[in-house]
């Protein structure tokens, strides 16, 4: 039979939101969602876009769910696990999200995991470079409040973490939402996941493999190795539509995804963040909700704003 999720991870993208999804599917007591980023709670009853070329479009997610019967069916064998999660990034700067989330599910538990904005958004940005999507113009654009960087929600307005956050703690207790760092992430793994997995309720002594890097940003180095293992590799394309029953066992292949993510990782350049710019940034862009943020968390954010 199938449930409803007892915890979501509600964001922030490019935050470490994939290695955490990748980090909880290794525990034997956790069940997530197959599919990364369902964006339920915040697309329910909307079209779903199909990505096309347009660099004003802001909502193509062609693998999300937006309807209950196919949301409940993602976790119909969830059944003897002792936690049930899915993690959408969406759901931390969509308006509906927060109410919708309260009215199906009033007791899930919450988790949220937060970068530096700049840093974030300078990561959001490789990304699309890394996809051949990045807006025209430079990173430096994103200062313009009448560019592409303010209208898309996948950059400059999805860094206001204290005003999204601010609806969730109006709608939910406090001891339901949990936010962690990127940095904590990085720097102590071990730390985060045991706090992570005492939160929704396993066993917080197991361990995960945490060397990999999931969902990297960069520049690519090697096209012709990107076009046979890249994210969006033609090759990949192909098999789908010839034998997307391969393409399917190589996915649920531990050992196969990580050794494909680790030759992706491999093949990408990072490209460093001017750090003038990002303070330039910080300071007209997310000083004051960074500033609301530490009041909201009681956190000492002060190295976000240097």
């Amino acid at each position: 039979m199938s449930q409803l999720p007892d915890f979501i991870i509600i964001g922030a993208g490019k935050s470490g939101t994939t290695s955490l999804y990748e980090y909880l599917k290794q525990h034997p007591q956790v069940f997530m969602s197959a599919v990364k980023e369902t964006n339920f709670f915040a697309l329910e009853g909307s079209e779903i876009k199909q990505q096309d070329d347009s660099e004003e479009q802001t909502a193509h997610y062609p693998w999300a769910v937006n309807n209950l019967d196919d949301y409940l069916n993602l976790f119909r064998e969830a059944s003897g696990y002792k936690a049930v999660g899915e993690v959408s990034p969406m759901y931390l700067y969509h308006p509906e999200a927060p109410k919708r989330i309260k009215d199906k599910i009033p007791e899930v538990k919450l988790v949220a995991i937060l970068r530096q904005p700049v840093e974030r958004l300078y990561s959001r940005y490789m990304h699309l470079v890394r996809e051949s999507r990045e807006p025209k113009g430079s990173f430096a654009d994103a200062l313009n409040k009448e560019t592409i960087w303010w209208r898309r929600n996948d950059l400059v307005t999805e860094g206001f973490y204290g005003t999204y956050l601010s609806r969730y703690y109006e709608l939910f207790q406090k001891d339901q939402i949990k936010v962690f760092l990127y940095e904590d992430l990085r720097n102590k793994p071990k730390e985060l996941l045991h706090d992570l997995f005492e939160f929704i309720g396993v066993d917080p002594d197991f361990e995960p493999a945490t060397s990999d890097e999931f969902n990297k940003s960069g520049r690519i180095k090697s096209k012709k190795l990107d076009y046979l293992i890249g994210q969006n590799s033609a090759v990949v394309k192909t098999l789908n539509k010839v034998s997307p029953q391969l393409v399917k066992a190589v996915k649920e292949s531990e050992a196969l995804k990580r050794q494909v993510n680790k030759w992706r990782n491999k093949n990408l350049e990072k490209m460093p963040l001017d750090k003038a710019l990002k303070l330039q940034m910080t300071k007209e862009i997310y000083r004051n909700d960074i500033e609301l943020l530490q009041t909201i968390l009681n956190r000492d954010l002060s190295a976000w704003l240097h």
